[in-house]
């Protein structure tokens, strides 16, 4: 996880939901130049006929749409005539007629079927209006979204921090936990939650709101323990006795507090220290089932192609933790380009699954970005003022209207970037999440078969982030 001061700078219950499915009346910014996608559910739908623009209408092969929301469909080749059955409903259409019936009512269509390279495509207005299927349409990724209200469940955690009350009181029904309140080791290597300066550390503010509020709403609450000194991890890692002790005393503040688990953050481990920080977890794992709480992990992210972090035993540490966060997120600060790419994050989660259960892996969303300025100054953005005053922190949206600033979607890592000079003659830099990026990521928590996202972090999302989310998912509750 990222610290500011540290890194600075229904288809209907009825029928051819089938059909249903693509709106047949796409906005106008859909232009028959364009693939267009579409997702059910949270999930897109693979056509090996693509979608067509017809009239400005999206057509879609009827067929699959009706495999994939359970019709049963019929084609009659001598008549040209479409029939599907699903529950208490029957649709019947013919290609070229813009009359359908609906359980023999006639209906007219906004566009009639078509046949386009020996698939008959359907409109998609039609049988959403029909059969009830919420769609809309995302600009941006060029997406149709199909909600049948068979959507999926998945975890929602969000890490609160410093200024993250607001964000919590708006939000807390959208999330299935939250990682409360901060604790490190101090120089004796024992637990704390008295930060001293320059740790950058704090007990964020309206914690205690944020545990009472929490279970009133049956949002699960979690000690954080974090630490970014490799040196005091080796030493309180270094023996059994100093492992139970630290074991031990988790264990009296999750009691002590009503806690119903513990994240460990423990970063810049050492490589020779993995087998030690195994068994601590282990032990840590057995301690806490024991008493029926449960234990994540934030984690240092990893590829095929590179181990940054090989004091990171992923096989292990995801058979002893009941789920880990894949902190996808800050690439390589240091330098002007995407810190968190749709392609990277993908070859960071094919990593992790190979070693850990897909269900027992959350990815990590960082929902920022950085400003490199040409002096060598490096900012956190945000897209919005949202009422923050942590120092060093910029807003995209005031960027634009100061130094007209303009943000361009990358096809390739599906963030947004752009450049700008300020008042002082600064040319500056910025990659940063945007609510297409966002919406890639959790589609591949969906393709992937994921748990879920962790929000690194509350403070920083907006209005916009949480609809993105929540077209893909709802929150699981456990």
């Amino acid at each position: 996880m990222k610290l500011e001061k540290i890194f600075k700078g229904r288809f209907v219950p009825g029928i051819l939901a089938a059909l249903l499915l693509m709106l047949a009346a796409v906005p106008a910014p859909v232009s028959a130049a364009g693939y267009v996608r579409v997702m059910l559910n949270g999930q897109e739908l693979d056509f090996d006929v693509p979608p067509a623009i017809e009239n400005n209408r999206t057509m879609v092969p009827f067929r699959k749409i009706g495999e994939a929301i359970g019709a049963s469909v019929n084609w009659d080749q001598r008549t040209r005539t479409i029939t599907a059955y699903k529950g208490d409903k029957t649709v019947v259409l013919k290609v070229g007629s813009s009359t359908a019936y609906v359980n023999k009512n006639p209906v007219k269509l906004d566009a009639p079927p078509v046949v386009r390279k020996d698939r008959t495509l359907v409109p998609l207005r039609f049988f959403s209006e029909v059969f009830g299927a919420a769609v809309s349409w995302k600009s941006a990724t060029r997406t149709v979204i199909i909600d049948t209200g068979d959507k999926l469940y998945k975890y929602i955690l969000g890490y609160y921090y410093s200024q993250s009350y607001n964000d919590f009181i708006n939000n807390v029904d959208r999330m299935s936990s939250t990682a409360v309140k901060w604790y490190t080791l101090d120089d004796n290597g024992d637990v704390t939650d008295n930060y001293a300066s320059p740790r950058w550390i704090m007990v964020p503010d309206g914690y205690e709101e944020v545990i009472k509020l929490s279970k009133e709403k049956g949002v699960k609450i979690y000690m954080l323990l974090f630490e970014m000194d490799g040196s005091k991890l080796q030493k309180v890692l270094s023996t059994l006795e100093s492992r139970k002790r630290l074991v031990n005393q988790i264990m009296t503040v999750v009691e002590r507090e009503g806690y119903d688990g513990v994240n460990i953050d423990f970063e810049f481990l050492k490589a020779a220290d993995k087998d030690k920080f195994n068994e601590f977890i282990q032990g840590l794992s057995e301690a806490l089932h024991a008493r029926g709480k449960s234990l994540n992990l934030s984690l240092p992210v990893k590829t095929e192609k590179a181990d940054w972090w090989p004091g990171y035993d992923y096989e292990i540490l995801g058979k002893y933790s009941d789920f880990v966060v894949l902190m996808a997120y800050d690439k390589n600060p240091a330098s002007p380009e995407p810190q968190s790419g749709i392609d990277w994050v993908e070859e960071v989660v094919d990593y992790a699954i190979a070693r850990i259960p897909a269900e027992k892996v959350v990815l990590g969303i960082g929902y920022y970005g950085y400003d490199w300025a040409g002096n060598g100054s490096k900012y956190t953005v945000l897209a919005t003022r949202n009422g923050t005053t942590i120092p060093g922190i910029l807003f995209a949206d005031e960027l634009s209207a100061n130094y007209g600033l303009k943000l361009t979607l990358d096809k390739k890592s599906g963030m947004a970037y752009g450049t700008y000079t300020d008042a002082n003659g600064v040319f500056h830099r910025i990659w940063m999440e945007n609510e297409a990026s966002v919406d890639a990521k959790a589609k591949l928590v969906i393709r992937k078969g994921l748990k879920g996202i962790a929000l690194w972090r509350l403070g920083y999302t907006t209005p916009s982030l949480w609809e993105t989310i929540l077209e893909n998912f709802n929150p699981a509750k456990e």
